[in-house]
């Protein structure tokens, strides 16, 4: 029984800028969120959200973290497949398993253009999922529909 949200983004800046201002919406909702992404990216993601802003620190932690309750953290940036922070919501820069994506109420897919092949792919996989699915691209500044 599908019952999660899904949404897929296609980015024209870094996907790290992009997931941003998200991620202030999602605190402000007072859920928590889990960004399954690669190593590359969690270095990436993370150093943007220490830096989004001159007032809006995004507060987080990556998954390299010590010394930190990963179930008190409303943000966690991650390379494995575990909701080790009691996520409502699953950011993905990467691929996961259907499994994986299953387990949140809403998940977010973030993917530039040079990915447009592999999310379409994934569009596939992942809307049997979904209760419902859409896609969206930026238009100026602006998220249109953007049909996978």
């Amino acid at each position: 029984m599908a019952n999660s949200e899904i949404n897929f983004y296609q980015c024209f800046e870094t996907l790290a800028r992009s997931v941003a201002p998200l991620l202030l919406k999602v605190l402000e909702e007072n859920k928590k969120v889990l960004i399954y992404s690669n190593q590359t990216q969690i270095k990436e993601i993370d150093d943007t959200l220490w830096s989004y802003g001159k007032n809006k620190f995004i507060p987080h932690i990556t998954i390299f973290d010590k010394d930190f309750d990963l179930k008190r953290q409303p943000i966690l940036i991650s390379n494995k497949e575990e909701n080790s922070n009691d996520a409502d919501y699953l950011v993905l820069t990467e691929p996961a398993s259907e499994s994986f994506v299953s387990g949140f109420s809403r998940v977010f897919y973030f993917y530039d253009a040079l990915r447009a092949e592999e999310a379409k792919k994934l569009a596939k996989k992942y809307k049997p999922l979904a209760s419902k699915f859409e896609s969206y691209k930026k238009d100026d500044v602006k998220w249109v529909k953007n049909p996978l």
